[in-house]
């Protein structure tokens, strides 16, 4: 965990970018690789123009760790040239989540 899921790119140049995303994401979270899932999004933004938009999707954890989450998502796509960046959390609790029928 974290599962990072991406809206507002296009699939190929996720997939392209997506090992780096995930280092991003791993040393700014401080957390295992092997955890770390890239998801692409297929939704669309139709009312305006197409915005960057992550949702990190894991156990709760510290404010200062979803900031400094936050801070590293946003600059890994300003650094790549996308102008807006909406970065939100989802949290749940671990017994929540099952891998194999066994909870957390």
């Amino acid at each position: 965990m974290p599962h990072i899921t991406v809206r507002g790119v296009p699939e190929q140049e996720l997939r392209d970018l997506a090992p780096a995303l995930k280092q991003a994401v791993v040393s700014a979270a401080q957390v295992n690789p092997d955890y770390v899932k890239v998801f692409y999004s297929p939704v669309r933004r139709v009312d305006q123009a197409e915005e960057v938009a992550v949702d990190v999707y894991w156990m709760p954890r510290p404010q200062e760790l979803c900031d400094s989450v936050a801070q590293a998502v946003t600059s890994f796509w300003q650094e790549r040239g996308k102008g807006f960046v909406q970065v939100t959390f989802t949290e749940f609790p671990g017994p929540h989540f099952y891998e194999n029928n066994q909870h957390f």
